[in-house]
């Protein structure tokens, strides 16, 4: 069979030709736009990526500031206690409300002694002196208005009473009798007089009574020389800052031998309380840049001792506890603690891990329940160690009461766990917990060892005078000026630890001193709390 082939003219093969090509370059150019279109989309979901990760990121400093705020405007408008509000807790789990709650859980109960409630009676001041002031009936009411015959006198009087506070600066003019010899014998050639009254700085014009006041005025209630001038010159009294700067100064080497005793007291202790602030020291100093200084606070059961250094490395608690020193800190989670050997064992501060809680609770809305939680949780341990303290006695009592809060301790341990092990955790929540597991050995030591506290509020507590002077007086206006003050500190704070009247103990210690020429005493250690026998100590006691 024979195939005839159409034949195709030369004119109609070029027509198919560019038909072909038309195609050809048709399908490439919209190959190459979807390839564009495919890398554009590419390109965009990237940017879009980019710019959500950055919105995301963005999001959580929002969230970091929203909660900063939050905190700070609370520690700045808010209530000063770190004590749980009932009626936020109460609005917290309204839900878990009951109709068992007590009244006094519902009751929003003032501070205080409540209205209607009865008396006690203004209280009888005994111990202070008393002066009686004697008044009478004017000359012309001393008789009947109608016949007028006199009035009889009834015995007794009637009495009533007010506190007077007098404040007396006077001089004290030593008036010495002079004598002459009316004997020819020659032994005593002249006039002689009586001996002139011991004085704690000779020739000095200030007496020991106003210097000790000036010590309790500047170190103990945080007052600057200049409103120390400023509250004489109301009594009349115009003096110089200068003199009373120089008074001031004396007192360092009178004083040193005092807190040379306590510092040797306390690093024979075998637990501590310690905490440091910062303080300034307006004095150059070789090698050091700046005015920041560091005052550390180092607390026993009967010693406070302060230590000013420019460091707040961990050489100063080295070089105060000594070389192969063994005993227990009760501090915070500053790192310089837990490097301090082997022998030195960290109980960490419940107290500041309840904080961590209670800056989300107080920062965070979405967290509030969760801190609340968290909050409550350790109050009840709180709450639980100090019932077990109470029946120390009793040990049948203290084993089922310290049975309790290990129980409730490792209930708190696997929460902790099983919270921080969830992959999408918040990143407050995760902060806060991991922070309580890696000082959970630390924080579990009072268990075993009863006597010690869980809480360092003790070195707290004494850092609290230091930061009121700071904000009245900034700090030292020089080195041994730095160093009195943390002579004062640790002399005040100790005695007020041992119920001892600081402005009475240094009466006392200065009467000594002047005695001695205006000299340290030999033995200063037998005015220390600890050296005093009981009638001193009755004598000095606080009211």
């Amino acid at each position: 069979m024979i195939t005839v082939q159409p034949t195709i003219d030369q004119k109609q093969y070029l027509e198919m030709l560019q038909q072909l090509g038309y195609w050809k370059n048709l399908h490439e150019r919209v190959k190459r736009k979807a390839e564009f279109q495919q890398k554009e989309a590419e390109h965009f979901e990237k940017i879009a990526g980019e710019q959500q990760k950055e919105i995301e990121k963005k999001e959580k400093q929002i969230e970091a500031l929203v909660h900063k705020l939050a905190f700070l405007q609370k520690q700045l408008f808010g209530r000063k206690t770190e004590q749980t509000d009932k009626t936020e807790q109460s609005d917290l789990n309204n839900n878990d409300q009951t109709a068992a709650d007590s009244p006094e859980e519902k009751e929003n109960r003032k501070r205080g002694k409540q209205k209607g409630t009865k008396g006690y009676g203004r209280k009888i001041r005994e111990n202070l002196p008393a002066k009686e002031i004697h008044h009478d009936l004017p000359e012309e009411d001393l008789f009947c208005p109608n016949c007028g015959k006199p009035y009889i006198v009834f015995p007794g009087t009637e009495d009533s009473e007010e506190i007077d506070w007098e404040v007396i600066l006077q001089r004290l003019i030593h008036k010495r009798k002079r004598y002459k010899p009316s004997c020819n014998c020659g032994i005593i050639p002249g006039i002689i007089s009586a001996p002139l009254p011991p004085k704690l700085i000779p020739k000095g014009m200030l007496s020991k009574e106003f210097i000790v006041r000036l010590l309790m005025e500047k170190f103990q209630f945080g007052t600057p020389v200049y409103r120390i001038r400023k509250k004489l010159e109301l009594e009349g009294f115009s003096v110089s800052g200068g003199t009373l700067t120089g008074n001031i100064k004396r007192m360092v080497e009178l004083l040193m031998p005092l807190y040379a005793l306590i510092l040797e007291r306390n690093r024979s202790a075998r637990h501590w309380h310690m905490d440091e602030t910062r303080w300034k020291v307006f004095e150059e100093i070789e090698g050091k840049k700046g005015f920041r200084w560091w005052l550390w606070v180092m607390v026993t059961h009967d010693t406070c001792v302060y230590v000013l250094d420019p460091s707040r490395s961990a050489e100063v608690p080295k070089a105060h506890l000594g070389e192969d020193s063994v005993g227990i800190i009760s501090a915070d989670r500053y790192v310089v603690y837990k490097t301090l050997g082997d022998g030195i064992s960290v109980a960490f501060c419940w107290s500041h891990v309840r904080r961590d809680f209670i800056r989300i609770r107080d920062g965070n809305k979405r967290l509030k329940a969760w801190g609340t939680m968290w909050v409550e949780d350790i109050n009840d341990l709180f709450k639980m160690n100090r019932e077990r303290l109470e029946v120390r006695g009793d040990h049948k009592v203290f084993k089922e009461k310290d049975r309790k809060l290990r129980k409730a301790l490792l209930k708190i341990e696997q929460k902790c766990n099983e919270e921080l092990s969830d992959e999408e955790l918040h990143k407050l929540k995760r902060k806060a917990l991991t922070s309580l597991r890696n000082h959970w050995k630390g924080l579990t030591i009072f268990v075993d060892q009863p006597e010690i506290p869980m809480d360092n509020n003790e070195a707290e507590r004494c850092l609290r005078n230091p930061v009121v002077g700071r904000k009245n007086y900034y700090g030292s206006g020089a080195v041994w000026s730095g160093t009195l003050t943390q002579v004062m500190f640790s002399i005040f704070q100790t005695l007020l630890l041992n119920k001892i009247n600081p402005r009475l103990f240094l009466f006392s210690y200065f009467d000594e001193c002047a005695r001695n020429k205006g000299c340290a005493p030999e033995n200063p250690g037998r005015f220390l709390p600890w050296n005093l026998s009981q009638e001193q100590k009755a004598s000095l006691t606080l009211s």
